[in-house]
């Protein structure tokens, strides 16, 4: 048995080694001061170090109304998202100053690895604080 648990665990430790973040779009927010923001989850159970030659890959695009309004590299992203069962909160330059449909894509290029691509947008009608 321990033979056979000697070869297993070079493969097992494999398999967790190679886990990859899992990027989501969990809410798009109006902010007390009428800004727009994205709260962006990782449930990955690893920290991933994203090669420095994605730094320039788009890691956020923003469309307000279906017009493409903002695209954000990931040098811009605050790197904690990257950390084990992370969230971030981020804050975007566009105001809700009326009734918007908002849709947030994550991850856009597929420059990092993810377990599971399909959850990568989110679409939300917006209405400003009063």
């Amino acid at each position: 048995m321990k033979i056979l648990s000697f070869f297993l665990m070079p493969a097992l430790m494999l398999l967790q080694a190679g886990e990859v973040p899992d990027f989501k779009i969990s809410d798009i927010l109006v902010l007390q001061d009428g800004f727009i923001a994205l709260k962006i989850e990782n449930s990955s159970s690893q920290d991933y170090q994203f090669p420095l030659q994605t730094r320039e890959k788009i890691f956020l695009k923003l469309a307000i109304n279906s017009v493409k309004r903002a695209e954000y590299k990931i040098k811009v992203i605050d790197p904690t998202i990257f950390l084990k069962n992370s969230f971030i909160i981020f804050k975007t330059n566009f105001r809700a100053g009326k009734a918007l449909k908002i849709r947030v894509d994550v991850n856009v290029e597929k420059a990092i690895p993810e377990s599971d691509f399909s959850n990568n947008f989110l679409e939300k009608d917006l209405h400003p604080l009063p």
